[in-house]
């Protein structure tokens, strides 16, 4: 499925070639990217329920069929469908219709959109792929006009930015360093470590668990987070780690285990310094040994009920 879709993208780009000065074609197309990433926003802050009364109004213009698409593939999204489902089908009415050049591109765009969307992909990551599909004369067009929208906002919007994290990071409680559970292990161990060891471990860590683990820390923890990433990324943790809302203990948990794994397999390697890596093996093994009996407690319990349930329907 993933090489058709590159197929098709690849015609439509080389069918645009012969049409690259139509200006009309080219803002439908800046439209629809538009509409996707107003589509994203809505799912981030209100959940993707919500796309539901927005999808409802692309009804308007009912000649414009690429916007019928998106309707189409965000109702699947809103039902819940399995996204390969979705992307088959996508692909199925993208092939069927064989739109060219611009409005096939419109359709690969809203197709994309939509699965990036059912992801929880962030609107910053779903803006940048949207742009990779797009060809130069199309892209061109686009940056120049995202460059003069900017330019008011850009300091606005950098000082948004820096005052999101310098929130997450204001709550500075002290570190309790008898607190053995592997959150507060996890804390002590990343407060202990290097500007380069942290930045060492966060190439390991995917950007979802990075997220999670940061809401069990304390501000002076997230900071040390903060301050070895980039800016741009920094933004879009910190939007994550608002949007996600509270996360569950177990999560979390699971979130700082990840990370203390990937202390101890770079201390073993001698990447980073091995000073705690003793301590922390100790703290993911309780971990992961109570986890164990939890998952056994879990099941013994689930054959007991199902053995009381039988015996009460007997």
């Amino acid at each position: 499925m993933h090489q058709m879709f590159f197929m098709e993208l690849k015609n439509k780009c080389n069918e645009i070639k012969s049409d690259a000065n139509n200006q009309e074609k080219i803002n439908h197309v800046i439209r629809a990217y538009d509409t996707i990433l107003h589509f994203s926003n809505a799912a981030r802050q209100e959940g993707l329920l919500a796309l539901e009364e927005k999808a409802a109004k692309l009804d308007k213009n009912i000649n414009n069929e690429p916007d019928l698409f998106f309707k189409f593939l965000i109702m699947m999204v809103v039902d819940g469908t399995e996204p390969a489902l979705i992307e088959e089908a996508g692909m199925n009415r993208c092939i069927a219709f064989n739109l060219p050049s611009y409005n096939g591109l419109i359709r690969l765009m809203y197709l994309k959109g939509a699965l990036m969307i059912q992801a929880g992909n962030n609107p910053a990551a779903i803006r940048c792929f949207l742009k990779t599909m797009m060809p130069l004369n199309i892209l061109k067009v686009l940056e120049q006009k995202e460059n003069n929208d900017a330019l008011p906002e850009s300091l606005i919007q950098l000082k948004k930015e820096k005052n999101l994290i310098a929130s997450l990071c204001r709550e500075n409680e002290k570190i309790d360093e008898h607190d053995h559970s592997i959150i507060g292990q996890t804390a002590i161990t990343i407060e202990k470590l290097s500007d380069n060891e942290i930045q060492r471990i966060l190439r390991e860590i995917d950007n979802n668990t990075l997220s999670v683990a940061m809401k069990g820390f304390s501000g002076t923890v997230r900071k040390k987070f903060f301050d070895n990433l980039s800016s741009r990324l920094g933004h879009l943790i910190a939007e994550d780690m608002v949007y996600m809302g509270p996360a569950r203990l177990r999560d979390v948990e699971k979130s700082c285990a990840k990370i203390m794994e990937t202390y101890i397999k770079l201390a073993g390697s001698g990447e980073i310094t091995s000073t705690y890596a003793q301590a922390a093996k100790l703290v993911l093994d309780i971990y992961e040994t109570a986890q164990k009996q939890n998952k056994e407690i879990k099941e013994k319990y689930s054959m007991i009920k199902q053995l009381i349930d039988e015996i009460y329907n007997a």
